[in-house]
């Protein structure tokens, strides 16, 4: 059963200049596991977030995303994104901001939620017409580096999208609720990466997103 999405719009405007809104953002965490953020960038900022994504795709500086051990013809049934690993020390301003950002929500969560996250490791993901990811978890199952993820963050670069474009993120709730997330240009989905069951829908169109976990130790994946 589908449920009914608790959206926070985690932007106010002080003297013409965006600022976000953590504390409705770490309210809504911590009273239901996860948030929907409205606009959590800037759009100059989102865009050239875009930008730089699509650059490296047309540069085939992307590859097809592994799944543990999993031979390629399994993995491609199961995700179909290609993906590139972002360096925290990048010369792009629009990356700069995206980090500096996600750096400052980290230090909240610590303060306000104790949750001792020390990392983010975040990559851009592209899925082309059709390409979906099924159900799964984003905490590994087994190794060292098994419980070292805590929160999933998903920030979205798809302009004009539309409902009928598809490409939800179906966020499971429960055994029967869910939510269905438009994976619309500006949008931040952040959830417990232990608790939440979630799948990406097939789209009509290319789609394009930020993808991250917060962690609290363990070596960062390549």
């Amino acid at each position: 059963m589908r449920a009914n999405a608790h959206c926070y719009n985690c932007w106010v405007n002080k003297q013409n200049n965006p600022q976000t809104n953590f504390e409705a953002l770490i309210n809504s965490l911590s009273a239901q596991g996860y948030v929907i953020c409205e606009n959590f960038l800037p759009e100059q900022t989102i865009l050239g977030l875009r930008d730089e994504a699509h650059k490296r795709h047309a540069n085939l500086e992307m590859r097809a995303a592994k799944i543990g051990l999993l031979n390629q013809s399994q993995q491609s049934n199961i995700r179909g994104d290609q993906i590139t690993w972002l360096d925290e020390q990048s010369e792009n301003s629009a990356i700069q901001a995206y980090f500096e950002q996600m750096h400052a929500l980290r230090t909240l969560l610590n303060q306000y939620l104790f949750m001792n996250l020390q990392a983010l490791e975040t990559h851009f993901a592209i899925y082309p017409i059709g390409g979906a990811y099924q159900k799964h978890l984003d905490q590994f199952s087994h190794g060292s580096d098994a419980k070292a993820r805590q929160l999933s963050s998903i920030l979205y670069l798809n302009n004009d999208w539309q409902a009928n474009d598809g490409g939800e993120l179906r966020l499971y709730l429960n055994e029967s609720e869910y939510l269905d997330i438009l994976p619309t240009a500006g949008k931040l989905v952040l959830f417990l990466s232990a608790k939440f069951w979630h799948e990406v829908r097939p789209a009509k169109r290319e789609r394009a997103s930020l993808t991250g976990w917060f962690r609290t130790r363990g070596q960062l994946l390549p």
